[in-house]
């Protein structure tokens, strides 16, 4: 009923999986005029492919392949330096934690095909990237999300073994953990799932290089993932239970004080205990994987569209969390968005601070204006009717900004979300 019940207000199928020991359940929903999902069909999963890279990493290391501390520019060709603002070598610590220094994406990504992304970008346009890059840090001094970077360790690991990333991942992942429904949305390979966007219409598959695949390749059912919950808890047998339990150890601060990071899995509190997430989205699909290793739970929900799933799959952890509310996500989807002036948006575009760890970037595009905040995707803000010229909504969570108009104070906005008023700054 309640994977219905938001199905109501977006999306078009659910698929959620509920991991408590050795019992695995599954439970779809799906609008009427929807395919139909179940535990056997494939999702994108984006950026939990991210957990999956660090397990390599992980992996290299326990054998004594490498150590995370070694610098990742060794494997890479020669002449290829991999070095921060101070001219220290980056490490794969670095790389595995989002403190590298290396920007979300990388200045010379220009996709032929705006809906594929990642499809052309290949390990000569990443090297060609590296060799001119100033980076404008030290290792390990901020936290900043980073695909560039995933992709990088993803190729980098692969390089020291002497494969593509699909055949290190199928050699020293899917086969030790069974998981041979777990597909690498490769260049070239046939098409495996498609996916919609919020408002239900289709889009096409995202294809990957071996400069991209480490982070977000993975295409993946609900069965594999429960499988892929279990061996991170140490609930079934496998060769690679060292190499989880070093990916689930604090390694770095993360985005806020509260989120340290393990190797790629973000660290949260969660009424006394510790629990551990990562969440995946590309333009047709979104994820989000919690693992609660105290009680030997797991929660994952998959969308074969473009939503915000993370509130649902946590809730599905642990019930005191309230889960969200359809009808507030149905209100909000009425909101309507009036116009604005390039002009006006240019002038809130700007980084906002909440905390040193924790910021929000504002970009304005023409006509229209974006925000991310520390650690998560882009997503676009309109204009809120009826509410000023300087209040803001967006659609793919429910969420309003409201930018400062005032001269009696420093510059910024109020975040209103779930019943708080967050105050950002600008810098």
């Amino acid at each position: 009923m309640l994977l219905r019940d938001h199905l109501t207000s977006q999306g078009s199928s659910l698929l959620a999986v509920d991991v408590r020991g050795a019992q695995v359940h599954h439970v779809a929903a799906s609008r009427p005029d929807a395919p139909a999902v179940d535990e056997s069909t494939l999702f994108e999963i984006g950026s939990i492919t991210k957990t999956f890279t660090a397990l390599l990493l992980a992996d290299a290391v326990v054998r004594g392949a490498c150590r995370l501390d070694d610098p990742v520019e060794a494997v890479l060709p020669a002449g290829l330096l991999l070095r921060d603002r101070a001219g220290q070598p980056l490490r794969w610590r670095d790389l595995a934690t989002h403190r590298s220094g290396l920007p979300r994406l990388a200045a010379n990504m220009a996709p032929a095909n705006p809906a594929d992304p990642y499809a052309d970008y290949r390990w000569e346009d990443l090297a060609r990237f590296l060799e001119n890059w100033q980076p404008t840090r030290t290792r390990d001094e901020l936290f900043e999300y980073s695909n560039v970077g995933f992709g990088l360790l993803g190729k980098a690991l692969a390089l020291q073994a002497g494969l593509d990333y699909a055949e290190l991942l199928r050699r020293r992942v899917i086969e030790p953990l069974a998981m041979q429904e777990v597909r690498v949305a490769m260049v070239g390979r046939p098409s495996l799932a498609s996916g919609h966007d919020a408002r239900g219409r289709s889009v096409p598959p995202w294809h990957f290089t071996d400069a991209t695949a480490g982070a977000g390749a993975i295409v993946a059912n609900g069965r594999s993932l429960a499988r892929y919950a279990q061996a991170a808890l140490g609930l079934v047998k496998h060769p690679l239970r060292e190499a989880f339990a070093l990916c689930l150890r604090r390694h770095g601060d993360g985005a806020t004080p509260m989120n340290p990071m393990g190797l790629a899995w973000m660290l949260a509190p969660l009424n006394g205990r510790t629990v551990f997430n990562h969440d995946g989205a590309t333009f047709g699909f979104s994820s989000s994987l919690w693992l609660d290793p105290k009680r030997g739970r797991a929660s994952i929900v998959l969308a074969d569209a473009a939503v915000p799933v993370n509130r649902l799959a946590l809730h599905l952890l642990d019930d005191s969390v309230p889960a969200p509310d359809p009808r507030a996500q149905q209100a909000h989807e009425k909101q309507r968005a009036v116009p604005a002036a390039p002009s006006e948006l240019a002038l809130l575009a700007g980084v906002y601070a909440l905390s040193p760890q924790f910021k929000v970037t504002v970009r304005a595009a023409d006509d229209r204006l974006f925000a991310q905040a520390s650690g998560q995707g882009e997503f676009e803000l309109y204009r809120l009717a009826g509410a000023g010229p300087r209040r803001f909504f967006a659609r793919v969570t429910v969420l309003e900004i409201e930018f400062d108009g005032r001269d009696d104070m420093p510059p910024g906005f109020t975040l209103h979300q779930g019943g708080q008023q967050l105050r950002f700054v600008r810098e």
